[in-house]
């Protein structure tokens, strides 16, 4: 009974069939049911109501005349009461009254017939003759006014019963109730029969649909139902059968998919581990790769080291021919090659390898630049290329970071911007990106107006390895590390670098502009660059390249320096006549066209300041003198300017020689030759040298010298990687014997090694070294080793020599070595390095002419002529630079006649080519002297 309650209460819900059905249909009937008995109830009631109402009117109307008569005779004879009552009482004859009353309007009975219990007068109204029914208790009251003509009016009232009204109602509803309740059973009776018919079967169905997963598919849905009903379960059934057939074969499918995917799955494993052991095989051997270079890297630079150290020996002796002189340069300059390659492989593979860490150490930055610039402007000059530097006022004059590996940075860019740049401009701008405490981003970037790069060189740009196209390293060299090496660099000082083409700033302009990004750390009050003033100058100039009279006319007006700039030669004579000749006046011009006749023309008119604007090989020091001007080398520098405009003096006293008698130096190492070099340039600044080929024998030295009371070592040089005891193992043990023998005196030790890094330079200090020096070692870095460690040991003093140095042998024809000092701005290093690129370039040019000329390419010659005389002018060549532009000026002449190569002009170009032939191999025997004299 329990369970047929709940099925029966969960069926009569409005979410069930069973209980939206009979909502549905009883709802509607019982209000209209309802609606239906409250309109019969109020019509019934209303229809008696008006019955009562007029059987009332009856009853007054037939007993008027006679209640007037009643009346009348109670006034006139009182003694007539009883029987006018009596004949009042003949009233209850008429149905359902049940009291008669004559009353005037003040209240007072005249008769009164039937109950007398509660007496009930309602309020008489003025304008009416009739009026009720008024309720009391279960009954009705109406009354009607009689006509006596008495003020006071007299009414005849009358009370009926209301209960057959009552009766009349209660039958009426009971017929509606019994009426309700048989149509509600016969509902019911539908309602039932069609639920069973539809409703029954609909559940049924629902019921085993539920009842349905994917293992019971199959089984046949059976319930009994008939017409439309049977056609739904039919169709039902046919879907849930093709829908069975369906699952099967998803399933059969479905495992066939899992069983593929379980075997993918299963080779992705096998081929995951094969990747792994793969990825972690090229891991390991990168890695082994990057050791192996760095390895042999060193390996390779021991030997070479020592090469170059012999060589020096060699060069420094008296006897020599010139034909050893020759042999011994070329070896050197191979030796040399080959170790700037190896420098780069290092460097790269230092990088790669993720070991590379940068100095923190205060540098000049706008110092650092220029070095760079003065460096390269003699490839930029032979090329006829212009350089300008812009160094924004908001930057610090000295920041904190690698000054080397920042120079490296830019050298590179501007190189290779002077490489792919056949003329016109290289435009070197920094400005401040971002400024913090403690902290500047720096933005450099060097523009060029070369030839530019197509879309696949920049997607290769910076990638190892790579120049474009191999016709790119063909036609200008490199080995393609540059940029790679550049751009792992800037990503180490948290910069970026990238570069732009300068066509898509103006379509008219060339080439393109490389830039990046530094960080740097500085002092929290930054050192800017003090400004002088020279309110009492006035400066006149002439600069044809924009870039440069630009940078000129910031430093004149940041200088508070009046400035005139022409823009012509035509517009500079024009206001020479009215300039001022006083020492006040500064007369600047450009180096450009025939600059001697220039100069002469100046001094015509002119007799004040004067300082030509050129590159150093531009300006011969004699044409100089000639017309008292001063040289003021390109690119313009802010320092160079100060001096002109204080007229500074531009030659610095040389340093005195070193003189290391009394000293005595322990040198570690186990590459015998290397420790005979380093002996052989020791002993010639007078120093005594203890050899030691392990790091033990080192110890075992230290120790013996200590047992016999013998004085210590004033400094030991000490060779890094080493068998057995490494350089930082016997810095190790020799730190531990003076800790042992607390004598208070630390031994300075030197580290020797070709890692140039600045990771390796914090390891060596923190195992105890005092300082570091990289192979190979040159007798500069040797002398302020000594004089910064040993300067209480000692006392300095020049080296007496009664030898003649060998640079006063030298014919100054042939190559006048005070002309190429004062061509490099008075800088002896970069004067060498001038002389070195300008010997090394000899082989190839000769070479290249040699070709030629059996080729009978002579405007090519002439290219190539004219580029040797450019070079020569850089250093003081003077025969060599006469032969080399004759021979030019020869071919050129015969060029523009257009004359044939006939056997007359063969036989003079071969004779010119045997005289410039000999002329430089003169200047390779003299540059060999200089080269290696001044390193003594």
């Amino acid at each position: 009974m329990s369970n047929f309650n709940k099925t029966l209460s969960k069926r009569l819900r409005l979410n069930h069939a069973y209980g939206q059905l009979i909502a549905l249909i009883l709802v509607p009937i019982a209000i209209l049911t309802s609606v239906g008995t409250l309109w019969v109830l109020s019509e019934t009631t209303n229809a008696a109501k008006q019955q009562q109402r007029s059987d009332a009117s009856a009853i007054l109307a037939r007993y008027h005349q006679t209640a007037i008569d009643l009346l009348r005779l109670v006034q006139e004879s009182p003694d007539q009461y009883d029987r006018a009552q009596n004949i009042l009482q003949k009233m209850f004859d008429e149905k359902n009254l049940q009291r008669a009353v004559l009353i005037d309007n003040k209240g007072q009975t005249y008769l009164s017939v039937g109950y007398q219990n509660n007496r009930f007068w309602p309020s008489f109204p003025n304008n009416s003759n009739f009026f009720g029914p008024i309720k009391h208790n279960h009954n009705s009251i109406y009354g009607s006014k009689l006509d006596i003509g008495n003020p006071n009016s007299v009414w005849l009232m009358i009370e009926l019963d209301n209960q057959p009204l009552e009766l009349a109602r209660y039958k009426i509803l009971l017929s509606l109730v019994v009426t309700g309740l048989i149509t509600l059973l016969i509902l019911l009776f539908c309602l039932n029969v069609f639920s069973r018919r539809w409703l029954a079967p609909l559940y049924e169905i629902r019921m085993q649909m539920q009842r349905l997963n994917a293992d019971t598919l199959d089984q046949h849905i059976v319930v009994n139902s008939t017409g439309e009903l049977r056609l739904l379960q039919r169709d039902i059934a046919n879907v849930v059968k093709r829908l069975h057939f369906s699952f099967l074969e998803l399933k059969e499918h479905t495992e066939q998919t899992e069983e593929d995917l379980r075997r993918t799955l299963d080779t992705l494993e096998v081929q995951n581990i094969t990747y792994r052991q793969a990825r972690d095989q090229a891991i390991s051997s990168n890695q082994s790769k990057s050791v192996f270079l760095a390895n042999i890297s060193h390996e390779l630079r021991t030997p070479l080291n020592s090469i170059d150290g012999f060589i020096h020996l060699l060069l420094r002796q008296q006897n020599l021919s010139n034909e050893q002189n020759l042999y011994l340069q070329t070896i050197r300059k191979s030796s040399a090659h080959l170790l700037a390659l190896i420098n780069d492989v290092l460097d790269f593979s230092k990088i790669d390898a993720g070991k590379l860490e940068l100095e923190t150490a205060p540098f000049d930055l706008e110092e650092a630049i220029f070095d760079v610039m003065d460096m390269l402007s003699p490839l930029a000059a032979q090329k006829h290329i212009n350089m300008a530097f812009y160094y924004a006022e908001n930057i610090p004059q000295h920041v904190i970071g690698d000054a080397l590996r920042f120079k490296q940075i830019l050298t590179n860019l501007i190189s290779n911007a002077i490489k792919f740049t056949p003329d016109g401009e290289i435009i070197v701008r920094v400005r401040m990106e971002d400024d913090d405490i403690g902290q500047c981003l720096l933005h450099f970037s060097v523009q060029d107006s070369g030839i530019g790069l197509s879309g696949t060189d920049r997607k290769r740009l910076f990638e190892s390895f790579s120049q474009g196209d191999a016709s790119v390293t063909r036609q200008f060299g490199g080995t393609g590390l540059g940029l790679a090496i550049s751009k792992q660099l800037v990503h180490l000082m948290h910069g970026q670098i990238g570069f732009e083409d300068n066509q898509d700033r103006a379509p008219t302009d060339k080439g393109s502009t490389f830039w990046f990004t530094a960080l740097f750390k500085v002092e929290e009050e930054h050192d800017f660059v003090e400004h002088p003033h020279f309110d009492h100058l006035q400066v006149v100039s002439y600069l044809a390249h924009p870039a440069t009279a630009s940078v000129l006319r910031s430093y004149l007006e940041n200088y508070h320096v009046s400035h005139i700039e022409t823009q012509s030669i035509l517009d500079l004579f024009s206001r020479l006549n009215h300039l001022n000749q006083q020492e006040s006046t500064w007369l600047i011009v450009d180096h450009s066209g025939d600059t001697e006749a220039l100069l002469k023309e100046i001094r015509q008119r002119y007799s004040g300041n004067l300082a030509v604007y050129g590159y150093q090989m531009s300006l011969e020091p004699n044409m100089l003198n000639e017309y008292r001007a001063r040289p003021l080398y390109q690119p313009l520098s802010r320092r160079e300017l100060v001096q002109l405009l204080g007229n500074q003096p531009i030659f610095e006293q040389e340093p005195e020689d070193f003189n290391g008698q009394g000293l005595h130096i322990l040198a570690v190492d186990d590459h015998l030759p290397n420790l005979i070099v380093l002996e052989a340039l020791l002993g010639e600044l007078n120093v005594t040298t203890t050899k030691a080929l392990s790091g033990q024998k080192a110890i075992d030295i230290i120790q013996e010298r200590i047992e016999q009371n013998l004085p210590p070592f004033d400094l030991v040089f000490m060779d890094i990687q080493m068998p057995v005891m490494s350089g930082i193992d016997t810095t190790r043990a020799i730190r531990s014997l003076e800790s042992t023998l607390d004598t208070g005196m630390q031994l300075p030790i030197i580290a020797l090694t070709a890692h140039a890094l600045a990771d390796e330079k914090q390891k060596l200090l923190k195992v105890g070294m005092n300082d570091y020096v990289t192979k190979p070692i040159q007798m500069e870095q040797i002398i302020q080793i000594l004089t910064h460690w040993t300067k209480n040991n000692f006392i300095a003093q020049p080296i007496a020599t009664e030898q003649k140095h060998p640079i006063e042998s030298i014919d100054p024809q042939i190559l006048n070595w005070q002309q190429s000092v004062q061509l490099a701005a008075n800088k002896e290093d970069l004067a060498q390095d001038l002389l070195r690129m300008l010997v090394d370039s000899f082989e190839g040019e000769l070479t290249e002419m040699q070709q030629l000329i059996e080729l009978e390419d002579f405007p090519q010659l002439e290219h190539v002529l004219h580029r040797l005389y450019g070079a020569t002018r850089y250093v003081g060549t003077p025969t060599l630079q006469r032969v080399a532009g004759e021979f030019e000026q020869f071919v050129s002449t015969l060029r523009k006649e257009r004359r044939k190569a006939d056997e007359i002009f063969i036989n003079e170009t071969n004779h010119r080519f045997n005289e410039l032939n000999f002329a430089i191999e003169q200047v390779r025997q003299a540059a060999n002297l200089v080269l290696y004299a001044n390193e003594n």
